[in-house]
């Protein structure tokens, strides 16, 4: 599943009866934040998720690393609390290892309060991101009719007050989280959706002590 959002929000089930989709998600601290801070743990942890438990063979495969690679990023995701061995499938030869959480909730307090890892966190996102749209893009073409239309690649500037780029972002949360389901309809594929919305980097409006036009 890949399962990620940035700040917080309720656990509880949301307003239509429908389930919470991180209901059984895992909330970050400034000592997990430090298992994330690589983008191959992040790659690692979303193939768990997605395919389930899986030897270090198995993961170095999926990711074309070595075994010693594979083998000590598993460590280090399970030191910092997102995997665990699985009892059921490990041999005295050969650990399995699973998921301990469905997705993650990144605490918008970590920005400020350890702000060179939550960066190197989101890098790590970013880079796990780009790489599976360059993936999608080198198929966009060969997808089924139908699929292939559906698909979509969106970007533009506009100038939102801040009371608006937080409602904005409040109501794509909530689009996403009504669409998020643990076991697909007949015909349905896994689709991945990556949305990013930011002040643009090179207006530096924000540097003058204005409020961007925001209520009180």
């Amino acid at each position: 599943m890949g399962v990620y959002r940035d700040g917080m929000s309720e656990r509880t089930p949301r307003d239509d009866g429908s389930p919470d989709p991180f209901a059984e998600a895992t909330t970050l601290d400034a000592r997990s934040l430090r298992g994330l801070a690589h983008p191959l743990r992040i790659r690692i942890l979303n193939l768990l998720q997605d395919r389930g438990p899986a030897t270090g063979k198995t993961v170095s495969r999926w990711l074309d690393v070595s075994s010693a690679s594979a083998s000590y990023h598993l460590r280090q995701l399970e030191t910092h609390g997102f995997i665990e061995e699985d009892p059921d499938l490990g041999t005295s030869r050969e650990r399995w290892w699973r998921t301990r959480y469905e997705g993650y909730r990144f605490p918008e307090h970590l920005d400020a309060e350890e702000p060179e890892l939550s960066t190197a966190v989101r890098m790590a996102l970013a880079a796990n991101w780009n790489e599976t749209l360059a993936a999608a893009v080198n198929m966009w073409a060969a997808q089924p009719d139908g699929w292939r239309e559906a698909q979509v690649m969106s970007g533009r500037g506009t100038e939102l007050t801040l009371d608006e780029f937080t409602a904005f972002r409040e109501e794509v949360r909530a689009l996403f989280d009504r669409y998020a389901r643990r076991t697909g309809a007949p015909g349905s594929r896994m689709v991945r959706i990556q949305f990013a919305a930011f002040p643009d980097p090179e207006d530096r409006s924000g540097d003058e002590g204005t409020d961007g036009g925001a209520g009180a």
